[in-house]
């Protein structure tokens, strides 16, 4: 049983929207999944802010390449970004993302992404548009 009383220690999320405010109260996991539904809030759309309290049960220590990893994941699942051409750096909460990609339209979701991870501070989009 994990510390929210789930018995099989998946862990459990709440969330509430109001004026546009989607905040995400409860525990995961891992950091990678509270990155995770933080995005998958962004991109339900008609929000103007996420709050994400998720608490991570086990506890787990923040570090670039949990930065990285999440972005990885994130890049993958979403249908308008083709992960396979770009590559993800990241230090100290910076993100650089280098590669190409079809579009400008692309590149700009890809950028898009790694802003809407929890506690990221600058993304650098490196990202070549080739048709």
């Amino acid at each position: 049983m994990d510390a929210a009383g789930n018995e099989d220690g998946s862990g459990a999320i709440e969330v509430t929207v109001q004026d546009g405010v989607v905040t995400l109260t409860g525990q995961v996991i891992s950091l990678s999944h509270k990155r995770l539904a933080g995005v998958f809030a962004w991109w339900a759309g008609s929000c103007r802010e996420v709050v994400n309290l998720l608490d991570v049960f086990p506890a787990e220590e923040d570090n670039d390449d949990e930065i990285t990893d999440a972005l990885h994941l994130v890049l993958e699942i979403d249908p308008c970004v083709h992960a396979d051409q770009i590559t993800i750096k990241s230090l100290n909460h910076t993100v650089t993302l280098e590669g190409w990609v079809s579009s400008e339209a692309e590149r700009r979701r890809a950028e898009q992404d790694a802003w809407y991870l929890d506690a990221i501070d600058r993304v650098v989009n490196r990202i070549d548009v080739r048709a």
